[in-house]
């Protein structure tokens, strides 16, 4: 399968109406980088540990703003932005998760070259799980850490509704239904014509089958549940063990499926605390 390649965009736009109420920022402008999949690459620091962020369906590198803030010294924290959002609003998202996978897999091999963790926030989990398994078909250095977060393990039936395929009437009747939807948003026609094909991509991709190279992995796994998530519950998540031959650990944070926003201080701990003895213990590797 060839990658496609996209081109960067001109506009900012925030997916905050996926996650939690508020208004909606202003669209503006943002610099350019050289990867429009890694835009915080060029700021990178000489931190001795690195951190990939995959987003949630409809989310993008501004949902994790105050979690790169709260990063220390140590860890620098490079968020993918997929297109069809934000600063990409205008390019068509991607719809097949093998696709994504793959250049992923070419969008993060030059940043490889020091130690890394990969964290994937609920379809970004999938995605992660995917990406894992191309890295380490091709050879390529593997994470010391991976840590999924609201997402129930891919062997499982999924909790979420089957909505891409719906008409769109009755698409946002459910999206209506969802945490933290502003009325401004399904009240704008617009608008909602703008973020749907986005949508529908992201919620097919995270039902999709991940292609294994290799089972289980010999990655150490992280899961972060949220204790009232009625997508991935810490039962829904208690099976991402099956993923790895490495340790295993369940967390379980007070919380909906949007922890990351209603207990941003206690995630961002708990990230920062599993990933802190891998700086440690690897800081002196180039």
């Amino acid at each position: 399968m060839k990658a496609r390649r996209y081109s960067d965009a001109e506009h900012d736009f925030s997916d905050d109406f996926l996650t939690r109420p508020g208004k909606l920022p202003p669209v503006t402008a943002i610099a350019s980088t050289k990867s429009p999949w890694l835009p915080r690459a060029e700021n990178q620091g000489a931190a001795p540990l690195r951190l990939f962020v995959l987003p949630f369906a409809g989310g993008g590198v501004a949902q994790f703003q105050a979690f790169c803030r709260a990063a220390p010294e140590w860890l620098d924290i490079q968020p993918v932005q997929l297109p069809g959002r934000e600063n990409r609003m205008f390019e068509p998202p991607v719809e097949s998760l093998d696709e994504l996978v793959e250049i992923l897999q070419s969008e993060v091999a030059p940043h490889l070259d020091r130690p890394y963790a990969i964290l994937g926030y609920s379809m970004g989990s999938r995605i992660s799980l995917g990406l894992v398994h191309a890295l380490a078909a091709a050879g390529q250095p593997l994470p010391l850490q991976l840590i999924v977060a609201a997402h129930a393990a891919p062997a499982l039936p999924s909790r979420l509704p089957q909505i891409d395929t719906l008409d769109s009437e009755t698409f946002w009747n459910l999206i209506a239904g969802y945490e933290g939807t502003p009325e401004e948003v399904l009240c704008n026609d617009e608008l909602k014509t703008l973020v749907e094909p986005t949508l529908r991509a992201d919620f097919s991709v995270a039902r999709q089958a991940v292609t294994r190279t290799s089972a289980p992995l010999d990655v150490p796994i992280l899961a972060l549940a949220g204790r009232h998530d009625p997508y991935a519950g810490p039962g829904d998540m208690q099976s991402w063990k099956n993923e790895t031959s490495g340790s295993f650990h369940l967390q379980i944070i007070d919380g909906g499926h949007f922890f990351l926003h209603s207990h941003l201080q206690i995630f961002s701990s708990c990230v920062f605390e599993a990933l802190k003895p891998l700086s440690q213990q690897h800081g002196d590797r180039k």
